[in-house]
């Protein structure tokens, strides 16, 4: 009989000791994706209102849906475009940039050099080259990635999806605080238990003295 209580308490232990590390796993990763969201959020609000950048990056990195016809079948309008900071610019490169006094950025190829920080654009499929040339300090950055359609769930999100993010942090927060919840009452449980057994043991100790006093006593 024996045994076999020691042996469904250490399988309970294992157990214990598995999910104890299972919710350690899930509350780092949890905190992790929060702080990492909460980080985004607040450098690109940075970026836009304090700094008043035309297009908010993070990292060298910014992200833009294509909004006209200018660069099919490259870009494609709904097309999720991921723009890098770079300094080297070449013939063929696909880059953004911002004339002067505009607020809307376009996307079009380099097809020419003029001079040393100047370049001639064109649309791959406009039949002309852009009228004025693009300055270097003109460009937001080089075209590195393309998701195609993906525009359209991010203009979702800007629209109105923000609300369904909104609410995926407010569940992640609450799964946080109710993991840390159900480990301090595990803890205060384990207390409990310890504090428990320490006063079974001193009431045992006590109760052999006692017993050992009378059998002294009976014997004088």
């Amino acid at each position: 009989m024996s045994n076999n209580k020691s042996t469904e308490k250490t399988t309970r232990d294992s157990q214990k000791n598995a999910l104890a590390i299972t919710k350690k796993v899930l509350g780092i990763i949890g905190y992790s994706i929060l702080a990492l969201i909460i980080t985004v959020f607040v450098w690109l609000g940075i970026d836009k209102f304090i700094l008043k950048s035309p297009v908010p990056s993070i990292f060298g990195y910014a992200t833009l849906t294509v909004e006209t016809g200018s660069m099919e079948s490259t870009l494609n309008i709904g097309d999720l475009i991921v723009i890098k900071e770079t300094d080297d610019y070449k013939i063929g490169d696909i880059v953004t940039y911002i004339r002067e006094g505009d607020k809307i950025p376009t996307t079009h190829r380099i097809i020419y050099y003029v001079g040393e920080d100047a370049y001639t654009t064109k649309g791959d499929a406009n039949n002309s080259n852009d009228i004025d040339d693009v300055k270097k300090d003109m460009i937001i950055g080089e075209v590195v990635k393309v998701f195609p359609k993906a525009g359209l769930f991010s203009k979702w999100i800007k629209a109105e999806g923000w609300i369904y993010i909104v609410a995926i942090l407010v569940l992640v927060v609450i799964g946080l605080l109710v993991l840390n919840a159900e480990e301090d009452g595990e803890s205060n449980e384990e207390s409990k238990e310890t504090t428990d057994t320490n006063a079974n043991k001193t009431d045992g100790a006590s109760k052999s003295e006692s017993t050992a006093d009378s059998s002294t006593k009976k014997t004088e």
